[in-house]
């Protein structure tokens, strides 16, 4: 029973420590270069504050969904009501304005 409580919590602590550069790798080069771009252009924050933000960010948003929240913020679309209530655009904007927020203080 130890051994089995024991394996658990390596396995829990390797899993923990593995998930957010693996969470990172799913996004390609050009989909962590748009964060970053937009992140220190648009947000005016700073190049440590947005790769910290990045690394949060993706750990539960899909590539796909931050490409297109990226995409909308350029046009304006991520600020419509209608947007936000039918698209992920809404938990995908508090997700980047909560990493950008922990990661800035």
């Amino acid at each position: 029973m130890q051994r089995t409580i024991r394996a658990l919590c390596a396995l829990s602590l390797l899993v923990v420590t593995t998930a957010p550069a693996a969470a990172l790798e799913s996004y390609s080069q050009a989909e962590q270069q748009q964060f970053l771009d937009w992140c220190t252009g648009a947000r005016s924050a700073s190049e440590s504050t947005c790769s910290c933000a990045l690394k949060k960010v993706a750990q539960t948003v899909p590539a796909a969904a931050l490409s297109t929240y990226l995409a909308s913020t350029g046009t304006g679309q991520s600020m419509s009501f209608t947007n936000l209530a039918t698209s992920s655009a809404a938990m995908t904007a508090t997700t980047v304005a909560q990493a950008l927020s922990t990661c800035g203080n």
